[in-house]
C-alpha cells in the first residue's frame, strides 16, 4: 500500500514542480514559490513512503 501511494505521488509532484517553474518564468513569484514548496513536500512524503520510514497503517502504536 505504501509503495503504491509513493509511486502515485511522484508524477503528481513532478507536474506541480514543473508548473511552479513555468509560473516563475511568468514572473508570479509568490504563486510559483507555493507550487515549488508543495511539490517538494509531496516528493519528501513519497520518499518516506517508498523507503518505509513512514507507515501510516502500522499498528505498533497504541
Amino acid at each position: 500500500m505504501n509503495i503504491g501511494l509513493g509511486i502515485i505521488f511522484i508524477p503528481i509532484a513532478i507536474i506541480i514542480i514543473l508548473f511552479g517553474v513555468y509560473t516563475r518564468k511568468k514572473s508570479k513569484k509568490n504563486i510559483s514559490n507555493g507550487f515549488l514548496l508543495a511539490g517538494t513536500i509531496i516528493i519528501l512524503v513519497s520518499a518516506l513512503l517508498l523507503t518505509g520510514i513512514y507507515d501510516p497503517y502500522a499498528n505498533h502504536i497504541r
